[in-house]
């Protein structure tokens, strides 16, 4: 039972909880783009547990996903698009450049992965997933409100 309370407590309070209420009432290009940020959050997140398998060939397909999402990610931001219940922070539209760059800097990371992965270099795999992953942080930190 108590299994049962904790898992309904991270369920409730875990990280994907504020996903899902950030998505009610979004619309059009919002909702996409918060679709597409959740897509590649779940591939991340699978990518990383065939890291641990060492299933490599598994992550170029993810990897490529990732990378097409990034490639395509300034598209998706036009201006007047950070109404509620985006997340997107005013920061994107005064420094769209720099915004675009921190996108391509992920499709490079991503790229790289799946290219390490098809590869089956496990040293290549892990040090690309870390730039991957450094790559949304940094976006993050700098153009997401929370």
């Amino acid at each position: 039972m108590r299994k049962l309370v904790r898992l309904l407590i991270l369920t409730l309070t875990g990280p994907t909880c504020g996903i899902a209420f950030a998505h009610s009432g979004a619309t059009g290009i919002v909702k996409e783009r918060m679709e597409n940020f959740k897509a590649s959050q779940g591939k991340l997140k699978k990518i990383r547990t065939l890291i641990k398998t060492e299933n490599y060939a598994a992550i170029v397909p993810l990897a490529n996903h990732i990378a097409s999402w990034s490639e395509k990610m300034p598209d998706y931001f036009p201006a007047e698009s950070n109404k509620q219940p985006s997340e997107a922070s005013p920061e994107i539209w005064r420094n769209f450049e720099g915004f675009t760059e921190a996108a391509r800097l992920n499709w490079k990371s991503t790229i790289s992965l799946a290219k390490a992965a098809g590869m089956s270099d496990q040293k290549a795999v892990i040090s690309a997933f870390k730039k991957v992953a450094e790559s949304c942080k940094s976006c993050h930190k700098t153009y997401r409100l929370k």
